[in-house]
């Protein structure tokens, strides 16, 4: 895998410097491109982030901490509800994945491989989810001209309206879906790190990434949501553990990024007391007797009995071994005696099967769609979101008991359905704070209180987006400054196009 990127680095490198010299030293019996598979590989290694660092900053310290499911205690007081390093995702996805997912579509449109329609279903497929990663952040972004530098010359793109990114992320993942049923093959095989190459889990995907967009527009489009929200259903989800989308790492101990988790990357790097479960997840898990807690968290000594884990309140910046970590028996960490378990190969989780049938029921209740039964749903989605935790290995597995206990313990109640669902939703996609993030905007679920901070910084809100980079502002003025204008503003608070009270 890393020869794959050093052999990518190199030839983007040198692709940018062409100042004549693709006029010499050209072999005409060599080809000119890399093959496509060798394309995907690199960008779906870089969706997640080019390094640990960058990763560190936007996900963990800044948005981990909006949804509260950390406590930052070493970064809290610097970076909390403020503005110092939002650029970080803005930055490095357009330079790595943007520009090399414009690359690989370019090029498959032309091709005339018979499995070119298929791959390129794929191709954008993987570009839908780059970009609504990016602008359910951000807001407003560059689009339709983006990564078009080197294939059509467009250094300074044009900022498109998130309503008209929604429309055609939707129009992508409807005409994916269709190439996705029409029988072909994929190219990608083994080099396809989400699912080898199966085309039967590509449509299932496309189409449940076109629910997740769909449930981003109830409140600006109800009925364009529900309408998304049947051809997704229609054309077919998920229906499995057995159809996530995720990837796994290599345990590469010197490796910054890519090929290493970034969330564990950032986890095991970290002093023993900085990484702290927030309270108010804690809380959450711990008065429902969630056996999710003895996965997801630990002790400083790497202790997962739930009667010894304990929430660090997002206020409280001290630094001891008083409160509980993310588990280091599956997502690493410094310990108490001053070892440090390395795990760098886990899983990263992109959409998992139990975040569609949350879903699923939200539309059950909203629009009767799904079959109707909202509670089917619900209880499916608690089920499979406390299985797929076996995916990080390492022994972990919660048992049917303690599932049927915890559904008796905690049964649904219909009018509060919305509220459960979402609530369920933020517990399941914990380590994936993009989703978490733009689903609590979303759902207004759950309902958290603001850091202290809030009242220094944002107007005693907790922030609804991430501002755009000064270099943006630096290098493409214009179209940054005609984006803020059009949104309203810049900050932290302001709100997007789907995000409406």
């Amino acid at each position: 895998m890393k020869k794959i990127l050093i052999l990518l680095a190199i030839v983007v490198t040198f692709g940018s410097c062409d100042n004549g010299f693709e006029e010499i030293n050209v072999n005409p019996t060599k080809p000119t491109q890399l093959d496509p598979s060798t394309k995907l590989t690199y960008i779906q290694l870089y969706t997640a982030g080019s390094s640990y660092a960058s990763y560190l900053f936007w996900n963990v310290i800044h948005l981990m901490q909006n949804v509260q499911h950390l406590n930052e205690t070493n970064y809290g007081t610097i970076f909390l509800y403020q503005t110092n390093n939002t650029h970080w995702l803005f930055e490095e996805q357009f330079k790595t994945t943007v520009k090399n997912i414009a690359d690989l579509e370019a090029q498959l449109e032309t091709s005339e491989k018979p499995t070119a329609a298929v791959d390129l279903a794929i191709a954008r497929v993987q570009k839908v989810l780059i970009f609504s990663r990016i602008t359910d952040v951000y807001g407003d972004i560059p689009y339709s001209e983006a990564g078009k530098g080197f294939l059509e010359g467009i250094r300074f793109p044009k900022y498109d309206k998130q309503s008209d990114i929604y429309a055609d992320m939707l129009a992508t993942l409807e005409s994916s879906a269709a190439t996705l049923s029409s029988g072909g093959a994929s190219s990608y095989g083994s080099a396809d790190l989400f699912y080898g190459g199966d085309v039967v889990k590509w449509k299932k995907f496309a189409n449940s990434l076109m629910l997740r967009l769909a449930m981003r527009m109830v409140k600006v489009d109800n009925a364009g949501a529900q309408a998304w929200a049947s051809k997704a259903i229609s054309g077919g989800v998920m229906t499995s553990n057995g159809d996530i989308a995720y990837i796994k790492y290599e345990n590469s101990a010197n490796d910054g990024g890519p090929n290493v988790n970034p969330l564990t990357k950032c986890f095991t790097s970290r002093g023993v007391n900085q990484n702290k479960i927030s309270k108010t997840f804690m809380d959450f898990m711990k008065d429902r007797n969630d056996p999710r807690v003895s996965v997801l968290c630990s002790t400083t000594d790497g202790d997962t009995d739930s009667a010894l884990q304990f929430g660090q309140d997002i206020n409280d910046a001290t630094q001891s071994s008083a409160n509980s970590k993310p588990n280091v028996n599956i997502f690493g960490g410094a310990l108490n005696d001053g070892s440090r378990i390395i795990i760098y190969d886990a899983p990263f989780f992109y959409q998992t099967y139990a975040e569609v049938e949350y879903m699923l029921a939200e539309a059950a209740e909203r629009w009767g769609l799904a079959g109707g039964d909202v509670e089917a749903h619900y209880n499916a989605g608690v089920k499979a979101a406390m299985e797929y935790l076996s995916l990080y290995g390492h022994g972990v597995e919660i048992t049917p008991t303690q599932i049927s206990d915890y559904l008796a313990a905690n049964p649904f109640v219909p009018t509060q359905a919305l509220r459960m669902i979402n609530e369920q939703y933020w517990v399941a996609t914990f380590g994936n704070a993009n989703e978490t993030f733009a689903n609590w905007k979303r759902s207004g679920y759950p309902v958290l209180v603001p850091a202290n901070a809030a009242n220094v910084y944002t107007g005693g809100e907790i922030p609804r987006r991430l501002n755009y980079p000064g270099s943006e502002k630096l290098n493409n003025p214009d179209n940054v400054e005609e984006a803020i204008s059009r949104q309203g503003g810049d900050l932290l608070t302001t709100r997007m196009w789907w995000d409406v009270e």
